[in-house]
């Protein structure tokens, strides 16, 4: 029998695929900008940043203040000319923060700016191991 519910599982996740790809572009196609920095409203109720600028590389930690994994973690590093106009931009995939934990991070080749500002663009909780099968 479960040979049976592997394979109907595995036939649900795939005829399941294209609709959850459908869902991800129903965000209206967010694309980070000077005013949009994040996919995700309310973000660090559940992660925080430390973070630092050393020349154009930018590296730190994706901290998390959550009881559960969090997976997919994405962080956008933007660079700012001296009138906080949006010069360069750039999202890196950090992975996963294990649940009340921390992760590392690196955007290297950060292009020159005066000032720089890092948020966390997008991520998923991963509440349970059937959130994925």
């Amino acid at each position: 029998m479960k040979s049976r519910s592997r394979t109907f599982a595995g036939a649900l996740l795939a005829a399941l695929m294209p609709l959850a790809g459908g869902c991800a572009g129903a965000t209206g196609g967010l694309v980070p900008s000077a005013t949009v920095t994040t996919a995700i409203q309310g973000w660090e109720s559940r992660l925080s940043l430390d973070w630092e600028a050393a020349g154009q590389n930018i590296t730190g930690y994706v901290n998390s203040k959550y009881g559960a994994p969090i997976v997919n973690v994405q962080v956008l590093a933007q660079g700012l000319d001296a009138s906080g106009n949006l010069v360069g931009q750039k999202i890196e995939w950090v992975g996963g923060v294990p649940s009340l934990q921390r992760t590392y991070f690196r955007i290297p080749n950060m292009p020159p700016a005066a000032t720089y500002r890092v948020s966390v663009w997008a991520f998923d909780t991963l509440e349970s191991v059937g959130d994925f099968l």
